[in-house]
C-alpha cells in the first residue's frame, strides 16, 4: 500500500475524502483555502499580536506553549479576536467531512481547538504522538472521536519541518507506544493546502532546518460532541461575542447540546446568548 499521503482535489469528492480518513488515516485537500485567505489571515495575526503583545507571552507560558517549545509562537482564541479566523474555521468541505467521519459516534459536533502557530527555523522534531492523549480514557474505536487540522498558511517543505504522519497507525488506545520512524511520511503541502487527519494517527512536527522559513500554520480540530474540548469555546466567546457569528459556528464552540449533556439552565445553550 502507498506510504504518500492520499491527495484531492477541487471538487473534492466526498467518498474519496471520507474514505482516505477513515482508512488511511489522513488526506491532504489541496487547494483548501486561497493565497488570499491565507494572507488576510496571517496580516490580522501579525497586526492583533502587535497590538497585543502580552498574548504571545501568555501563550508561551501555556500549556500548549509548553508543549511546542521556544521556537514555536502560538495564538489561541482566534475566533471573536481574529476577524477572518470565523471564515477559516467554517471551510465547507473541512466542516462537512468532520461532520460525517464523526457521525457513528455522535450527531453534534464541537470545535475542539483553533490556533495558529509559527514554526520557527530551529525548531526540533517532535516525538511521534496521538491527540487522542487528550482523552486517554476513551476505549479505541474503529470510527474516529476527533479528527485535527493542519492548514497550510506557507509552503510545508521537508526542510522546514512539514508534518510527519504515520499513515494506517490509527484505531489504537492513545497509551499506544509510538510506531518506527522508518514507517512515517512528510506530509508537504502549498500553501493553502490543509492536512485533515483522524486524532488517533500518529503524527509529529518535523525540525525546521531552514535559515529563515517560518513554517506559519492555521491549526484547528473537531471532535464527538460528548467530549471536553482542548479549548474551552464558551469562555474564549462568551455569549456576547458568540452574538455576532453564525449559528453553526456558535455550536461548534460549545452553544449546543448531545442529549442531556452541556445545557444551560436545563435548556438549550443558545439561551444564553443575548438577541436583539
Amino acid at each position: 500500500m502507498s506510504n504518500t499521503v492520499p491527495r484531492v482535489t477541487r471538487p473534492y469528492d466526498q467518498a474519496e475524502l471520507d474514505d482516505a480518513v477513515r482508512d488511511r488515516g489522513a488526506v491532504i485537500l489541496a487547494g483548501a483555502y486561497t493565497p488570499d485567505q491565507c494572507d488576510t489571515f496571517l496580516t490580522e495575526v501579525e497586526k492583533y499580536l502587535a497590538e497585543n503583545p502580552q498574548e504571545a507571552q501568555y501563550a508561551a507560558k501555556s500549556v500548549l506553549g509548553g508543549f511546542q517549545g521556544d521556537t514555536t509562537g502560538t495564538l489561541h482564541g482566534l475566533i471573536g479576536t481574529i476577524p477572518s479566523a470565523p471564515e477559516m474555521v467554517m471551510q465547507r468541505d473541512i466542516v462537512d467531512c468532520a461532520r460525517r467521519v464523526l457521525k457513528p459516534l455522535s450527531d453534534n459536533i464541537l470545535l475542539t481547538i483553533a490556533e495558529y502557530m509559527a514554526r520557527k527555523p530551529g525548531a526540533f522534531r517532535q516525538e511521534l504522538h496521538l491527540d487522542t492523549f487528550s482523552w486517554y480514557r476513551v476505549p479505541p474505536s474503529e470510527n474516529p472521536i476527533a479528527l485535527t487540522v493542519m492548514a497550510a498558511m506557507s509552503d510545508f517543505t521537508v526542510d522546514n519541518g512539514a508534518t510527519w504522519v504515520v499513515l494506517d497507525s490509527h484505531s489504537g488506545p492513545a497509551t499506544a507506544p509510538p510506531p518506527d520512524w522508518s514507517e512515517a511520511v512528510q506530509a508537504e503541502m502549498k500553501k493553502g493546502d490543509a492536512l485533515l487527519f483522524r486524532a488517533d494517527l500518529f503524527h509529529a512536527g518535523g525540525a525546521n532546518t531552514t535559515e529563515d522559513d517560518v513554517r506559519q500554520i492555521f491549526s484547528m480540530g473537531f471532535q464527538v460532541g460528548w467530549l471536553r474540548q482542548v479549548e474551552n469555546g464558551t469562555l474564549s466567546v462568551p455569549p456576547e461575542k458568540a452574538a455576532e457569528l453564525d449559528p453553526e459556528l456558535q455550536e461548534l464552540l460549545g452553544y449546543s447540546h448531545e442529549l442531556v449533556l452541556g445545557l444551560y439552565k436545563g435548556g438549550h445553550p443558545r439561551n444564553a446568548i443575548p438577541t436583539a
